[in-house]
């Protein structure tokens, strides 16, 4: 009898939850270890377990496992016990510090986090009163972010998805004055300003994020044409004048949205047009499921993910017309979806 793995059981999804944790761990301990930054030539089992000073028989079965995950390329030039692994050309992508594409250390810290939460989510469940609202993000904790895995997502993720979405656009300024709202370490600006020559712009975000902002702007020679501003987006002004403004996974932060969307309005020039990318929580089970556990622990601390067709009707109220949704767009860790919006 021969079995149709074409058709997964019923089951499947579930079973491969309780095997996530071992997957999990086992890039965890390559990651800690440098293996794959090791592995930039083929190596044997044995090879791989003398130099890490490892059991043979269990390091085979760890290199399979990272093989089976798609983070080790290998071969078999003699048969099954000449058996040697390479990094695989996603890893060296994504894993190796050595690559511009580096999201080792988001990775680390998205996966210690997740990790965390889960350990602490049936208190949250039974707690017998709503959480209290949540505070402000934390300045210091923010920059820290900025400097580490933000930086990488954005770098390897969300800078390509932006200039995709905007060379999308029609009709796109020769010169345009431009806002990264909350942009983190800056790195959307100074590809926008790097993509287009005649265009300048200002990253803003809390004033400790905006000083990370400025040494990576002060490194790519830009300084001349990006500026920073350090705000806190509730309640301090964030100029004026604008041709665009992109904004990126920042309302889970605000405290009043509606306030907010009116400040970005105010910002834009008459023809101006604001580029929101945002997760939500869609109709579609199957699209959730690739969102909801990753911003469960900001909803559980009382943070916004917004239903569909929220963050559509919030511009129009603002006063954006019209409002058109784009493509969902490739983002970190999960798909975002992104509307455009003209200021008349």
């Amino acid at each position: 009898m021969t079995m149709n793995f074409k058709e997964d059981h019923a089951l499947q999804p579930f079973w491969q939850l309780v095997a996530a944790p071992i997957q999990t761990q086992a890039l965890e301990l390559a990651l800690a270890k440098g293996l794959l930054n090791a592995l930039e030539h083929h190596a044997t089992i044995d090879e791989v377990a003398e130099r890490f000073a490892l059991h043979p028989r269990n390091t085979a079965v760890w290199l399979e496992l990272l093989w089976s995950m798609g983070m080790l390329s290998r071969i078999r030039p003699m048969g099954a016990y000449a058996t040697m692994y390479v990094a695989s050309p996603l890893a060296r992508r994504f894993f190796s510090p050595a690559s511009a594409e580096d999201c080792s250390q988001a990775w680390l810290y998205r996966a210690g986090f997740l990790r965390g939460f889960a350990g602490q989510m049936g208190d949250f469940i039974a707690q017998a009163e709503a959480a209290p609202p949540a505070e402000p993000a934390n300045p210091a904790a923010w920059a820290r972010a900025a400097q580490a895995q933000i930086a990488q997502e954005q770098r390897a993720v969300t800078v390509p998805a932006a200039l995709q979405l905007l060379r999308n656009l029609p009709a796109l300024p020769a010169c345009c004055r431009f806002l990264d709202l909350g942009g983190g370490p800056g790195l959307v600006a100074i590809a926008l300003a790097t993509t287009y020559a005649a265009w300048q712009g200002t990253v803003c975000d809390l004033p400790e994020a905006a000083q990370i902002a400025q040494a990576n702007i002060d490194e790519a020679g830009l300084s001349s044409r990006i500026a920073t501003l350090g705000a806190n987006l509730d309640r301090d002004p964030i100029g004026s004048g604008y041709d665009l403004i992109w904004c990126s996974s920042v309302l889970h932060f605000v405290q009043d949205i509606d306030a907010v969307l009116r400040k970005m309005f105010q910002a834009l020039k008459p023809g101006g047009r604001l580029l929101l990318a945002h997760a939500e929580q869609r109709e579609d089970a199957e699209i959730c499921a690739r969102v909801l556990p990753f911003y469960t622990p900001m909803r559980m601390r009382g943070r916004y993910l917004p239903e569909q067709g929220e963050l559509a009707s919030a511009m129009i109220d603002a006063g954006f017309e019209p409002v058109d949704a784009l493509e969902p767009a490739c983002f970190p860790m999960a798909p975002a979806w992104v509307y455009i919006g003209r200021r008349p």
